[in-house]
């Protein structure tokens, strides 16, 4: 293992803790995405996705392993920020056509 392979397995791992500490605030009390941009969490997620066969590509397994988790995490902030966007669209296109 090179030292950037290292150095990027170091990045992932502590990213690892910070992401299953967010997921667990998130699955605890939805309300936290309160503002969260949907775009914005979009985008995210696909540089993640992008991230990742970067990490296939360069043969680093333990960076990618680390990482699908984090792939998971933003794919349901998305999810989640997308829907409560959809129910607001949807209550103000009902109060608008009532």
């Amino acid at each position: 293992m090179n030292a950037v392979d290292a150095a990027m397995n170091f990045g992932n791992a502590v990213n690892l803790v910070a992401v299953l500490l967010l997921m667990r605030a998130v699955l605890k009390d939805r309300n936290v995405l309160k503002g969260f941009s949907v775009s914005g969490t979009f985008l995210t997620f696909v540089a993640i996705i992008g991230f990742e066969v970067g990490f296939l590509f360069m043969a680093n397994y333990v960076s990618f392993v680390l990482g699908l988790i984090t792939l998971v995490f933003w794919f349901m902030v998305f999810a989640l920020s997308f829907k409560k966007m959809m129910k607001k669209r949807k209550k103000l296109h009902a109060q608008t056509t009532a």
